[in-house]
């Protein structure tokens, strides 16, 4: 199979020829030392949303790390601008306070025209070159960049003193994704990839009745409109909101946080309706041993693996501060373990 054609067969929750691999970010300096020469591949979407690099360039170095590793998945970014102050720390870019606390700070988003002359020119350099690999298009459905434009607290007090303004911000963020994903689904993209985090590791950042009745109806408008199947993510314990979560009709979730969740059942109780993504601990990646990575990986593959629906990837991302050595582990214990007879 090609990683195209087993990414798809695990999200239709049957058996490809192996476990297919997926990672949302693979962190620049991780992935130069994996390849053995520079990569840049992140933040290919500057915060006005225009692409700092062609698409050939992006889809180029993302194969390298594909190859490298034996991944299946190359992305581009299609996130509507998150308006929030940034930092950077050890050459990584943070998100800081959010800027838009009332309506008065509405005015400040003023999200790139989409039907801008050139704007896709890209999306479109990238599906051009992307060989048999899985074409990820990665989205927000609303909350996640609600959350970071306005700043938890702000976030917080908003939904007691006045939650239709956090409606009204979700609902911006649902439209830029409403008109943007059918023009990605036809250009050539193969599925999309939904980071919206919800969670603490304590549980949700709201009341299930809260995520249920105002969250969820703006979600659910802007998943209808993903014609292609649809992965969702939220780091964190999603498990008291994880049955509603499931009404967006998604065909996996990522990344079942080991920590906090247990992936085995989450299997037993939803493997039936989704496909499971994760969840190697990316903990492990950096403080233990590669000995203990291919136990840990070959434990996945031989039960969340079962039966099929499964898609290996770390509990969130690889990160700069992971051991080469680790990572290459969990490479080889996928192409060890990983292949259905």
């Amino acid at each position: 199979m090609t990683s195209r054609e087993r990414v798809l067969t695990a999200l239709r929750r049957e058996t490809p020829d192996r476990v297919p691999w997926m990672e949302g970010i693979v962190d620049d300096t991780l992935a130069s030392k994996l390849c053995g020469e520079r990569i840049e591949v992140n933040w290919d979407i500057a915060p006005d949303g225009t692409p700092v690099r062609s698409g050939a360039e992006l889809a180029e170095m993302q194969k390298k790390v594909c190859r490298a590793l034996g991944k299946d998945n190359i992305n581009w970014n299609a996130f509507a601008p998150v308006y929030a102050g940034r930092t950077s720390m050890q050459g990584v870019v943070i998100v800081g306070e959010g800027l838009v606390h009332t309506r008065d700070d509405l005015s400040t988003m003023q999200f790139p025209d989409i039907d801008a002359p050139g704007f896709l020119d890209s999306a479109r350099e990238f599906i051009a070159h992307k060989e048999d690999f899985c074409a990820v298009a990665a989205i927000r459905l609303g909350i996640g960049a609600t959350i970071m434009t306005m700043g938890l607290q702000a976030f917080s007090y908003a939904m007691v003193d006045d939650p239709d303004l956090i409606v009204e911000i979700m609902q911006m963020y649902a439209d830029w994704t409403i008109r943007l994903a059918p023009r990605l689904a036809e250009i050539g993209f193969d599925i999309f990839w939904a980071f919206d985090d919800v969670a603490f590791n304590s549980g949700p950042m709201f009341s299930p009745g809260f995520f249920r009745d105002t969250v969820l109806p703006v979600q659910q408008i802007a998943a209808d409109a993903c014609e292609l199947p649809l992965i969702t993510h939220s780091d964190g314990d999603m498990t008291p909101i994880l049955d509603d979560w499931l009404t967006l009709g998604q065909q996996g979730i990522h990344p079942i946080q080991p920590d906090v969740m247990d992936i085995n059942r989450v299997k037993a109780d939803y493997g039936d309706r989704v496909c499971i993504v994760g969840n190697i601990f990316m903990d492990d990646l950096v403080h233990r041993e590669p000995a203990d990575i291919t136990a840990q990986v070959r434990n996945r593959i031989r039960t969340i693996g079962a039966g099929g629906g499964y898609i290996i990837s770390s509990s969130n991302s690889l990160t700069a501060d992971m051991e080469v050595e680790n990572v290459r582990a969990m490479a080889d214990a996928i192409e060890q373990f990983g292949h259905y007879e």
